[in-house]
């Protein structure tokens, strides 16, 4: 929460795709949603079922996917505001 208060953003990857990873799933489905980017650690960190293969940015749909599933808010508003947050770190052009 120290990051998050001084204003910077949490980038969510693929060990959220891992069951074992208990602590990082409930850090990240406590967080507010305002405060995350979806990342998916290319090409080094794998995604849970992809071990042994490159991770590529394709990835992320299914590290959006894990997210939805670990927060208690419906998809339309997971998506909606990590577009948001994703413009408003990285500038783009609507």
């Amino acid at each position: 929460m120290d990051y998050v208060n001084l204003g910077l953003k949490i980038g969510v990857g693929g060990v959220i795709t891992y069951q074992r990873a208990q602590k990082t799933r409930s850090t990240i489905a406590t967080l507010p949603l305002e405060s995350l980017l979806l990342e998916t650690d290319a090409p080094d960190m794998p995604l849970c079922g992809y071990q042994g293969r490159p991770n590529e940015p394709k990835m992320v749909k299914m590290v959006l996917s894990s997210l939805i599933m670990l927060r208690n808010e419906n998809k339309q508003t997971v998506t909606s505001q990590l577009l948001k947050n994703s413009k408003s770190t990285f500038k783009f052009c609507d």
